[in-house]
């Protein structure tokens, strides 16, 4: 369990420490960024399941998958989801909003509870209840200050948001299912390589062409990682790392980027981290509820 605590806080820092890797490639179109990275990620999940030796397993769950019609639709509106989810936050930490992702990321654990209480029609907790008001009262302070709706800030939650609701019945290993969710998007960004890209690969840098290539890598190994330690520690306690990554996100934007930060911008964002707390003092308050009932 301590190992899989101590995979899920690597996995969410890596995440959280890779908006610089992303910021870099800035300067590079984002929709070829992202299509690199949807190839380049299916070539890496190639590879490691050659390496390991579960290519029978890959040909196995996929040949399941092939003959469940609703789960086969599921994993490809997943793929879609989770793809407007990348290009969203490539644009962000492409066009000076890394501190508009941050906000997305800490929202996104609140969204996932209201999807479920909306569509799967769950009873929740006064506090979970509290927080996703305070989650809310946030965002509408910070959307008053800037004059606009955050649409990045409500784009990343909703997507992931969402990404996550549609594969919450699909029995399909996290591996098979990421190498899955590149193949559906994969002819799509070739498409867009081949025949609306401004530049071809060739065009770039040695060190650019090598940060595209590591895109795919820079992808998937947080990604295992974490799916490592979800077999190893259970969900609810691995949960509470996740606001790791918005926070690191978050101080690289202020004090790596110098993203413009006013002092008025922190009453929306106390609003959200002390609706955050609610929601984990709430979380704590329900596990021990049920160990009671379980001893």
């Amino acid at each position: 369990m301590k190992k899989g605590i101590l995979l899920a806080i690597g996995s969410y820092i890596a995440w959280g420490v890779l908006s610089i890797f992303w910021k870099y490639l800035g300067k590079i179109d984002s929709y070829e960024v992202f299509s690199y990275r949807i190839l380049f990620t299916l070539l890496t999940m190639f590879v490691y399941f050659l390496v390991s030796g579960k290519t029978s397993k890959l040909k196995k769950e996929l040949k399941t998958l092939g003959c469940a019609k609703r789960e086969l639709v599921s994993m490809m509106l997943a793929s879609f989801f989770l793809s407007i989810n990348w290009i969203v936050y490539i644009y962000a930490l492409a066009n000076h909003q890394a501190t508009a992702a941050s906000l997305g990321y800490y929202i996104n654990p609140l969204f996932s509870v209201f999807l479920a209480v909306v569509l799967l029609k769950e009873k929740l907790m006064f506090a979970t209840k509290f927080s996703i008001g305070l989650a809310l009262f946030g965002v509408v302070i910070l959307a008053i200050q800037a004059g606009q709706i955050p649409i990045v800030s409500l784009l990343l939650p909703i997507t992931f948001g969402t990404y996550g609701f549609i594969k919450k019945n699909v029995v399909l290993s996290s591996d098979v299912s990421m190498f899955f969710e590149m193949l559906v998007v994969s002819p799509f960004v070739f498409s867009f390589l081949i025949f609306f890209a401004k530049h071809q690969l060739t065009d770039y840098s040695t060190l650019d062409q090598g940060m595209l290539v590591l895109s795919g890598i820079i992808t998937a190994l947080p990604f295992l990682l974490f799916a490592e330690a979800l077999k190893l520690a259970p969900l609810n306690v691995v949960g509470f790392a996740q606001y790791l990554n918005p926070t690191i996100k978050l101080v690289i934007a202020i004090f790596l980027f110098h993203e413009p930060f006013k002092v008025e911008n922190l009453y929306g964002f106390m609003a959200i981290w002390l609706s955050i707390l609610v929601f984990m003092i709430g979380q704590i308050i329900l596990l021990k509820k049920m160990r009671n009932v379980i001893k």
